[in-house]
């Protein structure tokens, strides 16, 4: 057999093995197999990610020898040939990161109570895929969505303001205890004036500072980065993630509509104090944010006369900048203290689609249950992604955890908490 042939049985191998992983059906596929007919975006991520391991070498290095044209199996099995990377090779070590631990070990704040309050309605894969003239079963294949949820005619700040004051009441404290108030969104239910007017709904005082962070689907680690500052001079802040994509997004039959699908209504809140309320307050040990303004590219909306917001994603270049972003922030925050990835008992992921949370557990080489997220039942939440995957996770099962999220931009970032014994 000529190195070509054994060349495709692996492609092959791995095609198939990518698609099994994801729930795929099977797929009848040779060597003329076109990878646009077999792979979705997500899917071709991990494909790639498992090609470069079996070649020693990094993703890039592969779409370098393939000249980022992807056709056939064949065809990119003769590209790897001509460019001398058999996939014989066993995966080669990453380079190794920083394993100093952080030189105080007190932490940086306490994360007091979290509270998420998602939408009434809930609007089925198999609506979206209508909307879209979408076969059945394609958005659940494509995206893993199952549903997304809409805020419709309910008032999205009421929603923000009930579950931030649910954040209070468990942590036993008044609004009055209160420093500073952060509110973040990628798609605001309001242009302007977005913090103050749920500082009003919340009945703060005047002299309690209301924040807008930016950040995208980052923006709750970017508030959670800026409380921890902020509590050096006040005993409690508030964060709130407040998401209604719906309102700016159409579902209609383009790129544009298929990308504002993955979107769903959503809001959440973290309450962030200087020294524990109670027991069950979660130390936070660190948080790290990244930023590459190169790659922004990647994710960006426009407006068009007459056709509102259009969302424009790359999605296999974005895909796998996201994974290995994150990823690297799981792994970078926990050797910064000291701790192995299988160390973790939870990492708390955004989801760029309900693909992303398996890509990313097999890429940390944790079993898919250790990394939580809710973007399958309920669609990208963007900043309120991480909160809301907290608040409906199960903490009885975990010690020490990792938050991360990716957004436009791009900016990422992780926080690391231990959680009491």
């Amino acid at each position: 057999m000529s190195l070509q042939a054994v060349l495709v049985d692996r492609l092959l191998a791995r095609l198939r093995q990518v698609r099994d992983l994801l729930g795929l059906e099977h797929l009848d596929a040779d060597a003329e197999t076109r990878f646009a007919d077999a792979l979705d975006s997500m899917c071709f991520v991990e494909f790639l990610t498992l090609v470069a391991e079996d070649s020693g070498v990094s993703v890039e290095a592969v779409e370098e020898a393939a000249g980022r044209h992807y056709g056939s199996v064949g065809e990119l099995a003769a590209a790897l040939d001509a460019a001398g990377l058999p996939l014989d090779q066993k995966r080669s070590p990453l380079s190794a990161t920083s394993r100093e631990r952080a030189s105080d070990a007190r932490p940086m704040a306490w994360l007091a109570a979290t509270a998420a309050r998602l939408p009434v309605r809930r609007q089925p894969a198999s609506e979206i895929n209508a909307a879209l003239r979408r076969p059945p079963g394609w958005l659940e294949e494509h995206a893993g969505i199952e549903a997304r949820c809409l805020w419709g005619e309910e008032d999205p700040l009421s929603a923000a303001a009930s579950a931030a004051q649910e954040c209070l009441q468990e942590a036993g404290l008044s609004p009055d205890a209160l420093g500073a108030l952060l509110v973040t969104s990628e798609a605001p239910p309001l242009l302007t004036g977005l913090a103050a007017a749920l500082h009003m709904r919340m009945g703060l005082a005047s002299s309690t500072a209301a924040l807008e962070i930016g950040g995208a689907c980052t923006g709750f680690l970017a508030a959670l980065w800026t409380a921890s500052r902020l509590l050096v001079d006040t005993a409690a802040v508030l964060m709130i993630a407040i998401e209604a994509p719906s309102r700016w997004l159409s579902l209609v039959p383009s790129a544009a509509g298929e990308a504002a699908a993955l979107f769903g209504d959503g809001a959440a809140a973290c309450l962030l104090t200087a020294q524990p309320p109670s027991r069950s307050a979660l130390p936070l040990r660190d948080i790290l944010l990244g930023t590459d303004g190169s790659a922004g590219s990647l994710l960006r909306s426009e407006y068009e006369p007459g056709s509102g917001v259009l969302l424009h994603m790359e999605g296999v270049p974005l895909a796998h900048r996201a994974v290995r972003a994150m990823a690297d922030a799981v792994r970078q925050l926990s050797e910064r203290h000291g701790l192995t990835v299988d160390q973790l008992d939870a990492v708390v992921a955004h989801g760029g689609n309900g693909r992303m949370p398996a890509l990313l557990a097999r890429r940390l080489c944790l079993p898919i249950e250790r990394v939580w997220s809710e973007t399958a039942r309920f669609g990208n939440l963007g900043s309120a992604s991480v909160p809301s995957a907290w608040s409906f996770g199960d903490h009885s099962v975990s010690r020490t955890v990792v938050w991360t999220a990716i957004g436009a931009g791009l900016q990422w970032g992780a926080a690391l908490f231990d959680t009491p014994a």
